[in-house]
């Protein structure tokens, strides 16, 4: 199955060998409005986003769904990449890292859809859960520095890295720096994309982690492009042609990362031109380095996780007020499409 004309899915954030990585603050400067939902799991957050997302859709928008690291069966946001709005669940997205300066920022509680006394009566073990939940993302991410960093290091001799080639990602810079050893499939993406700069480069992540497995989205994201799927030596020839090729053309490249590794580009979508370049077969995970399976403790951490979140969402819903919110979300839909024409009218002002 592909993409849906206009709708696409994808992972903002993600939690790799080197923590918990949020690609949002690359986002963020092309969005001139934030809707921002708060409130517990289970209170309808994603269900809204998915809905309003949806409808927005049927009436001729392009939307991109953000999948959450946490639980990628949910929705943590969309956005509007041609209207520079965006609607995120803030207990799904980093906290701190998506605020910007500019961004007119409308927030939604949903606690206004709960029933307090519920809620104050189950207290004491809502706090104990979220502890527990607390407790296994950082032993998610010791399983995963540990265990499957071990695949990183066996996918190339890791380059030494000075304190100003740190990379773009990790240091929160806003200029796109890929350091890459100079053997293998990727040699000349560092000099390539310096070349780069007055193209707009967006980053994300195809792939999130369940106790089932790895869900990948590269599939079903690509299904619509051309794909050039490189291997072997012919590799570096061919990566090298088409980013010069796009650097002439100064069109926007996005770029697919590692889900384990920020630091390596598995793909580049050029959608202006509806081509990627992959690494292997976006179909076999063994292409991109992730065939090896999980070990027990960290499917046993993933699931205990999903266990203790599905808890937790069920006592939210216990309190929520579902008839209201649903008639709630007509109004926040009526806003949405009221800030697009007043941004359209902006950019286009009548004579």
């Amino acid at each position: 199955m592909g993409n849906k004309t206009g709708v696409r899915h994808y992972f903002a954030e993600g939690m790799t060998t080197r923590g918990y990585i949020s690609l949002l603050p690359n986002m963020m400067p092309s969005w001139q409005r934030a809707y921002v939902l708060l409130g517990g799991p289970g209170t309808g957050k994603s269900t809204l986003i998915k809905v309003i997302g949806l409808e927005l859709l049927d009436r001729g928008y392009d939307i991109d769904f953000l999948r959450s690291a946490r639980d990628p069966d949910s929705m943590a946001g969309f956005i509007m990449p041609r209207m520079g709005l965006a609607m995120l669940d803030a207990m799904e997205v980093s906290p701190l890292r998506w605020r910007a300066p500019g961004v007119i920022e409308k927030f939604i509680d949903f606690r206004m859809f709960c029933d307090e006394h519920i809620l104050e009566k189950q207290r004491a073990q809502i706090l104990k859960i979220e502890n527990r939940l607390q407790g296994l993302q950082m032993t998610l991410e010791e399983e995963l520095a540990a265990k499957l960093g071990s695949l990183i290091e066996n996918r190339g001799r890791k380059p030494h890295i000075e304190k100003e080639d740190i990379s773009w990602i990790l240091g929160n810079s806003a200029r796109l720096k890929i350091k890459k050893e100079h053997t293998g499939p990727w040699p000349l993406a560092e000099n390539a994309i310096k070349l780069l700069q007055k193209s707009v480069i967006n980053p994300y992540f195809l792939h999130g982690l369940t106790a089932e497995g790895w869900l990948n989205l590269a599939p079903h994201f690509l299904t619509d492009f051309d794909q050039i799927r490189l291997e072997g030596d012919e590799t570096l020839d061919a990566l090298d042609w088409v980013l010069r090729e796009a650097q002439q053309l100064g069109q926007m490249i996005e770029i697919v990362l590692h889900p384990l590794n920020p630091d390596e580009v598995i793909g580049i979508v050029f959608p202006e031109r509806h081509l990627a370049i992959w690494q292997g077969n976006p179909e076999n995970l063994a292409d991109q380095g992730l065939e090896k399976p999980f070990n027990e403790k960290l499917i046993e951490t993933l699931a205990s996780w999903q266990t203790h979140r599905s808890q937790l969402k069920a006592m939210y819903m216990e309190a929520v007020n579902f008839e209201q919110l649903d008639a709630y979300r007509e109004t926040v839909l009526n806003q949405i499409l009221c800030d697009l024409k007043e941004g359209h009218n902006a950019a286009f002002p009548m004579n």
